[in-house]
């Protein structure tokens, strides 16, 4: 590669993961720095950064460098949501639409769970999440309904140690606890988190299928805590399910019960359980 180019920092990084292939899956830091010609104080850094944002793995016993989980992710998430994407997208706009609330989309991966759509709420109370960022599962309402998929085994290989990490004071503190809302959220098709992902933030969340009935995605509404009342957490339920419900059926998923076929649906559903007063 022309020392020109390896003078852009991006095209060093890139030059870096364009070493590993499949008959190389791993490498050295001599064997980098053969490859890219990149000096051995930059490729350093490069690696300790790489390896801090789980793009590379080091095996601590060999001094080897593989891939990564989060280029895993990445590529299974291209191949993962391209459909899903498509399906998605006018639903979670129709939601976004009828209820002024952010609509999100994420995938799960090894007991996480990835933003990778989303509408932003019309309100001034936005919470600031982008696209691509990660959450432990069992903090979000979109996580939680994914791990519900899940069997108690399942669970008990991601999270061996009972007590969970929390990320505000709302979080699911054990795996117990978490275990018991799982089993509730199966029974509803509905999970929820109050505050348990950000303080104030309320969300509401259901599985999409895809045409074999696997779960490979959920959708959410989140809105501020302070907005919510049963009636608005009943009526948002009903419909992110039926929302859920449509994408999954837009992917090919016939097996559930009366499914939503048509925005239409949902919009006539929302505007006849109007609340019949503001509390």
């Amino acid at each position: 590669m022309e020392a020109k180019n390896l003078a852009n920092p991006v095209i060093r990084v890139i030059s870096v993961l364009d070493c590993f292939s499949r008959f190389e899956p791993e490498l050295s830091a001599a064997d980098i720095r053969r490859k890219t010609g990149i000096s051995k104080a930059t490729l350093h850094r490069i690696l300790i950064t790489l390896t801090d944002r789980r793009l590379l793995e080091k095996n601590q016993k060999t001094g080897m460098y593989k891939i990564g989980p989060e280029l895993y992710t990445l590529g299974s998430l291209y191949l993962s949501t391209t459909d899903v994407l498509k399906a998605a997208e006018p639903v979670i706009k129709e939601l976004n639409d009828l209820t002024g609330e952010a609509v999100n989309i994420s995938i799960f991966d090894k007991g996480y769970v990835t933003l990778i759509l989303k509408e932003e709420a019309k309100s001034v109370f936005r919470f600031a999440v982008r696209i691509g960022t990660i959450i432990p599962a069992y903090a979000s309402s979109m996580g939680k309904a994914l791990l519900s998929e899940l069997t108690d085994e399942e669970i008990d290989s991601l999270y061996p140690e009972e007590k969970l990490r929390p990320l505000t004071t709302k979080t699911i503190a054990t795996k117990t606890e978490l275990k018991r809302e799982l089993e509730q959220i199966r029974k509803t098709g509905v999970s929820f988190s109050d505050g348990g992902t950000y303080e104030g933030l309320f969300g509401v969340a259901s599985v999409v299928r895809d045409a074999s009935g696997e779960g490979i995605a959920a959708m959410s509404i989140a809105l501020p805590i302070f907005k919510v009342n049963e009636t608005t957490s009943d009526r948002l339920a009903t419909l992110i399910r039926m929302g859920a419900s449509l994408i999954s059926y837009r992917l090919g998923y016939h097996g559930m019960v009366n499914p939503v076929r048509d925005i239409q649906e949902i919009r006539s559903w929302w505007e006849q359980n109007k609340p019949s007063s503001t509390t």
